[in-house]
């Protein structure tokens, strides 16, 4: 049996994907792996290295430390089923701290 704790950044990272709108396809693309890998790392079937943790955070504009806080952050939540989505309330505060800030245009303000 896997170990819960490292599966958490693995359900983290599926979370992070489908919050800022990415299909599996497309962070693969962004991330420079196969789909199929994506799916993987987001069972829990492939460890999450620090080079994948790096693509990650690059490809959703995030710091590594941030998606691991957020990792721990779920803990203890409902698992994701394929097909659903399921958050809690206090997850997605943790991702809209974690999203991206668009810059400002100082002349339209």
């Amino acid at each position: 049996m896997a170990d819960p704790h490292k599966q958490m950044i693995n359900e983290a990272l599926a979370l992070a994907r489908m919050y800022w709108g990415y299909s599996q396809q497309e962070m693969a693309d962004a991330l420079g792996m196969s789909q199929a890998m994506v799916s993987e790392i987001e069972r829990g079937t492939k460890s999450v290295t620090l080079e994948t943790l790096d693509r990650y955070a690059v490809a959703l504009g995030v710091k590594k430390s941030q998606l691991m806080f957020f990792a721990e952050e779920i803990e203890g939540q409902g698992p994701v089923r394929k097909g659903r989505l399921i958050v809690a309330d206090a997850a997605l505060r943790v991702l809209r701290k974690l999203k991206p800030v668009e810059p400002v245009d100082a002349e339209t303000v």
